[in-house]
């Protein structure tokens, strides 16, 4: 198993995250996507690098906001992302993992995007 964040719309700093795809979320489409994404793709399978073969599944899934985590009694610094766990089914891929090659987590999936200034 592997834990952490999916994706980041807003850091402990409150600033947007641009993602190393250059892409930026807001936390409200990103939690619209999230539940669109896990409803239609229960279990959803994940390659490596949003490529390939399915090498691991969803396996746990929260959309955090900073209503949620006060709610929660977080800090009001929490990001505000999707934290997932991944159910690593390839045990090649896994070793890279744990080793620390593969250090993020991401769901393979379609988005539309919209050109911003």
């Amino acid at each position: 198993m592997a834990f952490g964040w999916g994706s980041v719309a807003i850091g402990a700093d409150g600033q947007q995250i641009v993602d190393s795809y250059g892409d930026i979320i807001e936390p409200a489409d990103l939690e619209a996507a999230v539940y669109e994404f896990v409803l239609a793709y229960n279990g959803a399978a994940t390659g490596v690098g949003h490529e390939g073969p399915a090498v691991g599944r969803l396996v746990e899934s929260l959309i955090l906001t900073k209503e949620k985590a006060a709610a929660m009694g977080l800090s009001a610094d929490t990001p505000e992302g999707w934290w997932v766990g991944l159910k690593i089914d390839d045990p090649h891929v896994f070793a890279r993992v744990k080793s620390g090659e593969l250090a993020m987590l991401s769901i393979q999936g379609l988005a539309d995007t919209e050109e911003i200034n």
